[in-house]
């Protein structure tokens, strides 16, 4: 199943140490990112080439990055922020993880309907106590699921009616029926599940045809699948760790991937001195327009 025709390429080669949350501004056409241990958001316009980075004072690991009616929502160990970019301002908001002692953020997504989905992970990433939160514009939470030690994804189907979620440590991925009016999930099914030499499912998107994109940490690699839940092709990267996904550009049809370089040891880094680094590929399918919360 592998698609040796499809070549990530190394757009911004930087070490950071846990790359995540990628995302495409349609509006100022860059990319934007974070490294959650940096901690740092990062910026990359395709057109120019430049790469900018900017240093966060936040703690760590942060949690993920979404776009706002008026700029950013960033989520991290303090709670969620506003994000002002170009004046390289946060304003603190509200904080909707109940568990804020023994549980971090990690990855989160916006739904078609402009509802922000967030997951939390046990502090140590052992314990299955993290949850799957929704949070609304007015700055109401709601706990829809919980029993995950590393929560990642979501992704959504293109008519909003399906949940994917990465249970990272145990390798599975399931879907939810959502209820795209009262923004409620239900029904949760096994979707797919990684073998030991497939990694650990990370991040993900999902393309205008329904193909679900996972990211493999500790598995070199980005897969397909179809909505059925049967692997359609992977495409191999160059680093082992391989965190998050967003398609990108006019017309959505590059898919960009971040990686990490979490507890490499020197011997893996000589293997794998990309790690770490934003790479780009042309798949051959196109993405959905990102929806903006609130």
């Amino acid at each position: 199943m592998s698609d040796p025709s499809a070549e990530p390429i190394c757009v911004v080669n930087t070490p950071a140490i846990l790359g995540e949350s990628v995302l495409w501004h349609p509006v100022d056409k860059k990319i934007y990112w974070l490294d959650l241990k940096g901690p740092a958001l990062h910026i990359y316009d395709p057109a120019t080439k430049a790469a900018d980075v900017w240093k966060l004072s936040l703690g760590v690991p942060m949690g993920t990055l979404v776009r706002a009616k008026e700029g950013f929502i960033l989520t991290g160990r303090e709670g969620t922020f506003k994000v002002d970019v170009a004046a390289r301002k946060l304003t603190p908001w509200v904080n909707p993880n109940d568990r804020a002692e023994l549980t971090m953020f990690n990855d989160g997504k916006v739904d078609r309907q402009g509802r922000l989905w967030l997951c939390t992970s046990d502090n140590k990433e052992t314990d299955p106590i993290g949850g799957i939160y929704s949070l609304t514009a007015d700055g109401k939470s709601e706990i829809h699921d919980r029993g995950f030690a590393c929560g990642n994804g979501p992704g959504f189907s293109p008519d909003g009616r399906t949940l994917y979620f990465s249970d990272t440590m145990v390798r599975k991925v399931y879907a939810y029926d959502l209820d795209t009016r009262t923004g409620t999930i239900t029904n949760q099914r096994l979707f797919t599940e990684f073998s030991e030499a497939q990694g650990m499912p990370d991040g993900m998107t999902v393309d205008a045809a329904g193909g679900i994109w996972i990211c493999h940490w500790d598995g070199w690699q980005i897969s397909r699948f179809r909505p059925d839940g049967t692997l359609d092709r992977a495409i191999r990267l160059p680093v082992p760790q391989v965190t998050s996904c967003a398609f990108a550009g006019d017309a959505l049809d590059t898919l960009y991937i971040t990686t990490a370089r979490v507890d490499l040891a020197a011997d893996m880094l000589a293997k794998a001195p990309l790690a770490g680094s934003l790479f780009a590929l042309k798949p051959g399918e196109r993405g959905l327009p990102e929806p903006v919360f609130g």
